[in-house]
């Protein structure tokens, strides 16, 4: 391959029967077929290996929103880039309070598995208890269409792990999310809901750019 992610080129030739077997420090595919197949697999790879396919660094940044009736809770603390958000989520849902607990920021490029993770806290509904959480985000791989501004998050994965009681001694368990999201660039799309408890609810939304 010229351009194109080996992983990636292995994905898109799963709808043909073949054993596809990508190697990234060679930059190349091993494919194992019928003549027929292998004709047809060789056209697509002359269309998919071309140099808009060559890997892109993807900057993104995941906000975790929390939304509270807690009517005495703090003013919003949420930066100004998601205003449109919070009134979108305002509009659909009557929760008083909109609050940030976190910002994941990373980098990547098209077609590598992402992982990474976060710590920090948040006050809980109807008391003065500031209760530790911690979240996970992950996905197979970033990929870019032809478009050239769309992505696509594979098997894009956020897992939340929140305490239940008022502490000191907190159990916990893990809320999550799993979904494949496609979204442009710039774009702030609201990835899911979250419920922490009866008069809370974690929002997560994601944004990227194309470095």
């Amino acid at each position: 391959l010229k351009y194109a992610d080996p992983g990636q080129v292995r994905e898109l030739l799963r709808v043909f029967e073949a054993n596809v077997s990508p190697s990234s420090d060679l930059h190349a595919i091993a494919v194992e077929t019928t003549p027929t197949a292998m004709r047809a697999i060789e056209d697509a790879i002359q269309k998919l290996d071309v140099p808009s396919a060559m890997p892109k660094n993807v900057e993104m940044s995941a906000y975790f929103l929390v939304a509270s009736d807690d009517a005495g809770g703090p003013a919003p603390q949420v930066p100004g880039v998601l205003d449109s958000v919070v009134t979108q989520l305002r509009n659909t849902f009557p929760f008083k309070n909109y609050s940030l607990l976190d910002i994941i920021d990373f980098q990547t490029r098209t077609g590598q598995q992402v992982n990474t993770s976060s710590q920090g806290s948040y006050k809980q509904a109807g008391t003065n208890n500031t209760a530790p959480v911690s979240v996970r985000l992950g996905m197979n791989s970033v990929t870019l269409a032809a478009d050239g501004s769309t992505l696509r998050l594979n098997r894009l994965g956020v897992t939340v792990n929140v305490p239940t009681g008022n502490g000191p001694n907190y159990t916990y368990r893990d809320l999550s999310i799993q979904t494949e999201l496609d979204m442009k660039e710039g774009q702030k799309v609201v990835v899911g809901r979250l419920g922490l408890n009866q008069d809370q609810a974690l929002f997560v939304v994601m944004t990227a750019k194309i470095l």
